[in-house]
C-alpha cells in the first residue's frame, strides 16, 4: 500500500519537473541562424513507369519578402541519362515570396530501363545568393527502376 502511495506521488512529480524543459524547447526550438536550403526527400525510388516525380526544396529559416531563385545541377556521377530516363524543364526554380518551398518535377520516359535494372538520378543544390545550400541536405537521389 505504501509503494502504490509513493507511486502515485512521485509520477506527478515527474511530469511537473519536465514542464520547464517543454517551456525552453519552446523558445530555443527556433531556428536562429543564416538561411540555408534544403532538398526533400534527400533519396527515393520511382518506377520509370510512373510518369514523373518531385522533389521539394526548402527555405530553412524565415521566409523572405521577396522571390528566392534557387538552382541546382544533375551530378555527374548519376548513371541515368537525360533524353533516355528523364526530363527536366529547368535546372532552376524559385520559392515564392512568403513560401517556403517549391517543387521541381522530374518526367520519366518509360521504356528503357528492363525489369530488375535501375539507374540513379543525383541533383545538387546550389548556393543562392545569401542562401547556402544546407551541408548534408543539398543532395537528392532518386532510384529510377523498370518494371
Amino acid at each position: 500500500m505504501k509503494l502504490k502511495a509513493l507511486i502515485f506521488v512521485l509520477i506527478p512529480l515527474l511530469f511537473v519537473s519536465c514542464d520547464s524543459l517543454f517551456d525552453k524547447g519552446d523558445v530555443e526550438g527556433k531556428f536562429n541562424g543564416p538561411a540555408q536550403i534544403e532538398f526533400k526527400p534527400l533519396q527515393q525510388e520511382a518506377n520509370q513507369n510512373s510518369g514523373s516525380f518531385d522533389v521539394a526544396i526548402q527555405l530553412i529559416g524565415e521566409q523572405r519578402g521577396s522571390d528566392l531563385p534557387v538552382s541546382f545541377n544533375v551530378d555527374g556521377s548519376s548513371t541515368a541519362v537525360a533524353g533516355t530516363h528523364y526530363t527536366l524543364s529547368s535546372t532552376s526554380a524559385t520559392i515564392a515570396s512568403g513560401t517556403s518551398s517549391t517543387t521541381v518535377t522530374v518526367n520519366l520516359i518509360d521504356g528503357n530501363l528492363n525489369a530488375g535494372e535501375e539507374v540513379t538520378l543525383i541533383l545538387n543544390l546550389e548556393d543562392s545568393g545569401d542562401v547556402t545550400a544546407a551541408p548534408n541536405l543539398d543532395q537528392s537521389t532518386t532510384f529510377i527502376f523498370g518494371s
